[in-house]
């Protein structure tokens, strides 16, 4: 073996390694916990878990889109929520709204700790509504990217890392898109406005979390 195929190998036993201990801290707050080795297993325990004829939403997600769920439940036997299909706002809310009495909800979130705590934040609140409360199954996919050890870790990652990244992807004019990091601005668009952590999930059964072996997302 190489010493290129020894740091791979290092590399990899270090992240799983993590994500074990994530992992079974997730199961201890009474939620599922899968690990898939890449977003191709990820998309099988994803739909392991949709039965046919399900009704099926999901927030924005950029991992969602990564592991290729969306195109999936376009084609197959699912009733499907898909805000793409509105034509104005009014319609938007209306799928949004749905989306609370969904059978299974897809998301992603922002970071998860070492502890089994899942961290979103919202610039709307749909989709940390959803976490929370509503749909009768939740899945969370998250690349091994998303793990933090501490919530303060996990809102600093979101606040330094994602929410730049995400507003200037979308070429948002926000104050974050020139100084690279959040400024905690009070402009009326901007995107950080509701947190929710997700620490124990009370309904046994209601949520899966799958970690993926892989980056994913931002």
């Amino acid at each position: 073996m190489n010493e290129e195929t020894k740091l791979a190998e290092a590399k990899r036993w270090h992240f799983e390694t993590k994500i074990e201990e994530t992992l079974k801290a997730i199961h201890q707050n009474n939620m599922e916990g899968i690990y898939a080795k890449d977003r191709e297993e990820a998309l099988n325990e994803i739909l392991k878990r949709i039965p046919p004829n399900a009704t099926v939403s999901h927030g924005g997600s950029h991992t969602l889109q990564e592991v290729g769920i969306n195109e999936i439940l376009m084609k197959g036997e699912y009733h499907y929520l898909r805000r793409e299909i509105a034509t104005n706002e009014e319609q938007e809310h209306d799928i949004q709204i749905k989306g609370f009495s969904s059978d299974v909800y897809l998301t992603s979130v922002n970071a998860i700790t070492t502890a089994g705590e899942l961290i979103a934040l919202d610039g709307f609140g749909n989709r940390v509504a959803c976490l929370l409360f509503g749909p009768r199954k939740v899945l969370v996919v998250a690349g091994k990217n998303k793990i933090v050890d501490t919530l303060d870790d996990g809102i600093r990652r979101i606040k330094e890392y994602v929410a730049p990244i995400h507003a200037k992807r979308r070429g948002w004019d926000l104050p974050c898109t020139k100084t690279g990091t959040c400024v905690d601005c009070r402009d009326p668009r901007r995107i950080c406005n509701k947190l929710a952590v997700l620490q124990y999930e009370r309904n046994r059964g209601r949520t899966t979390v799958i970690l993926v072996g892989e980056d994913l997302g931002i």
